[in-house]
């Protein structure tokens, strides 16, 4: 009988030791994020296919909570179409929107990656920031023409992510409307 407890409080005392490695493994299971998957088409941005996904490819490296991927038809929530007028984005809401990469502004100079990098986080709920900096994506056009970054600045990413979190609705009320161009 002596050896029994004996060995019950053994087993027991042997199997608190191991016990925080135990509880250390479940809580870095706890940190996994999921992924927002967000689908975009780009089937009518013509000569500007390639700029889209390489601004989609920048935003999914910047934000590992997101995951932009092509698609075409009812799946894609994100619509980007090409026409000869200034960068533009209709947005209804976190990852819904049409993007309209405009011609004038590449004519003028702009970095079409660049431009559909900048449309891209307006579908992803952000504004316009005019600080002509390079290093921030949603400066648009008040940035110069030589600036070709396509990487969000950590502020922006960070913005997305809060975004991709629920913090702005699936659906607003009333359609966003993001105009990059010169005539206010």
């Amino acid at each position: 009988m002596f050896f029994r407890k004996i060995t019950a409080a053994l087993a027991v005392t042997l199997g608190l030791a191991f016990l925080p490695a135990l509880t250390v493994d479940s809580a870095s299971a706890a940190t996994t994020v999921a992924v927002r998957t967000i689908y975009y088409d780009a089937s009518g941005a013509q000569e500007f296919k390639a700029a889209v996904d390489e601004g989609a490819a920048a935003w999914n490296t910047a934000v590992p909570t997101i995951e932009l991927k092509p698609a075409t038809g009812t799946q894609a929530t994100i619509k980007v179409y090409a026409d000869d007028g200034w960068p533009r984005t209709m947005s209804n809401g976190f990852g819904r929107g049409t993007i309209y990469m405009g011609r004038q502004a590449v004519n003028d100079g702009f970095y079409p990656p660049r431009i559909a990098a900048h449309e891209i986080a307006h579908a992803l709920g952000l504004p316009d920031n005019r600080n002509g900096r390079c290093d921030y994506l949603m400066s648009g056009h008040s940035s110069p023409t030589s600036c070709k970054t396509t990487t969000p600045h950590e502020t922006e990413a960070a913005q997305v992510k809060r975004n991709a979190g629920g913090r702005i609705p699936a659906i607003t009320a009333r359609p966003v409307q993001y105009v990059d161009c010169f005539s206010f």
